[in-house]
């Protein structure tokens, strides 16, 4: 019997060697479409003005008007580009070669953050091609210097008005910057304070919509300022509202609302211990037919050592509802009328009329299902002596209702038989 034959690696050699071509030109697209060439948008980059002397040692100074920072679009491979940020590149834009119209070009490259090998497989593409400066004259102006404090001071405790020295400060630079320029401004942080503070802060510009002005042409007169700040203990205190003067005639005051209902105060020790509450006594409705509406400084109603502490509004603001009276009216019989201090020895009877007519003015609500209980209807007998006799009756007082007019009835005395 015949033996079988043992395979030999050169057995089907064509189609390995195909299968070997196929790998590989496979290898090399997956390698490519990975590697895919791509595009990128890189904004950002900071511009840096080169051989600004040109300009200052005539005596001028220069405005970056347009072009500080500089937007590009970097193409290259994927591996690279997809990495890449504005820190990655270096922008530069000489000034001793201006154009007529204050306009030099913008240069970009990729930094030494890139390698060398890595920087010449980029192609660079800039969004924006110029710097754009206004030429001027130095000029100078003092503002004053303004404390913003950061975080929050230990419980129990609020800041008091901030102090620097200097309060003022001279800034200079080219007119158009220092004319946007409002305040000079320090930064204190504050947190955990619970003792007065004091520090040296570094000062920064503010322009008119509270936003840093950050410009190396800018010059202050000092660049540092000290800082003070009293911190002082705090109490809450609740707040009551009354009104001065009546409404026009029919009218009254249905309520009074106003928020908010307490406030905290801060000051020295021996001064908030004197304050209990805040007491608004003066809100005027002389004569109103409608509500009124008002916000109040509640400082105006402190003493002069002691203030509303700066998390606290210091306003508060005051509703007073006035509404028209509405009117009911009571039949009272004679026989709910009550004698009081009546004779042992004399009969008292209600002769005339049979019923009066009380007329109440109050809110509606108060008013409508008002019964004789609720006046309590009496007249005093005490002085009476047998005979008719014309006599007031008088009511229970209220502060819901007002009886609109006076009522007698007629009363028969007589001796008792």
């Amino acid at each position: 019997m015949n033996e079988k034959k043992k395979g030999s690696i050169f057995d089907h050699l064509g189609l390995k060697l195909l299968a070997l071509v196929i790998a590989t030109i496979m290898w090399f697209l997956v390698m490519n479409v990975e590697d895919a060439t791509i595009i990128k948008t890189i904004s950002g980059i900071p511009v840096t003005m080169l051989n600004g002397e040109s300009i200052t040692e005539n005596g001028n100074l220069y405005n970056v008007t347009d072009g500080e920072e500089v937007t590009i679009l970097v193409q290259g491979p994927r591996s690279i580009v997809e990495g890449l940020e504005a820190s990655n590149f270096s922008a530069t834009a000489d000034l001793s070669h201006l154009s007529v119209t204050n306009s030099t070009t913008i240069s970009v490259k990729a930094n030494d953050t890139v390698s060398i090998k890595d920087a010449k497989k980029l192609t660079i593409t800039q969004v924006d091609e110029y710097v754009t400066l206004s030429i001027e004259k130095e000029v100078e102006k003092s503002v004053p210097v303004k404390v913003i404090t950061t975080g929050t001071v230990a419980s129990g405790y609020a800041t008091g008005t901030a102090t620097t020295t200097p309060n003022m400060v001279t800034v200079s630079g080219p007119g158009t910057v220092i004319a946007s320029i409002v305040e000079a401004r320090a930064v204190v942080d504050v947190t955990g304070a619970d003792k007065d503070i004091t520090v040296t802060e570094k000062l920064g510009c503010i322009d008119g919509y509270g936003s840093a002005i950050e410009k190396d042409n800018i010059t202050l007169s000092v660049e540092n300022v000290k800082v003070s700040i009293p911190v002082y203990e705090t109490k809450e205190i609740p707040i009551s509202v009354s009104t001065a003067g009546t409404p026009h005639e029919g009218y009254g005051v249905k309520a009074i609302n106003y928020e908010p209902s307490s406030i905290v105060v801060a000051g020295e020790k021996e001064y908030l211990d004197k304050i209990e509450q805040i007491e608004i006594k003066d809100v005027v409705i002389t004569d109103a037919t409608e509500n009124i509406e008002k916000n109040i400084s509640l400082n105006e109603y402190l003493p002069a050592d002691v203030f509303v502490a700066a998390d606290s509004d210091d306003e508060i603001a005051i509703s007073v509802e006035i509404i028209k009276y509405s009117e009911n009216e009571v039949n009272i019989p004679k026989t709910d009328i009550k004698m009081n201090n009546q004779s042992e020895e004399l009969v008292y009877f209600v002769k005339t009329p049979d019923f009066i007519k009380v007329k109440l003015e109050g809110f509606e609500e108060d008013i409508a299902d008002i019964k004789t209980e609720n006046l309590t209807p009496q007249i005093d007998v005490g002085s009476l002596g047998p005979g008719d006799h014309e006599v007031t009756v008088t009511f229970a007082e209220s502060d819901k209702w007002t009886i609109k007019e006076s009522y007698t009835v007629i009363v028969e005395v007589k001796k008792k038989e």
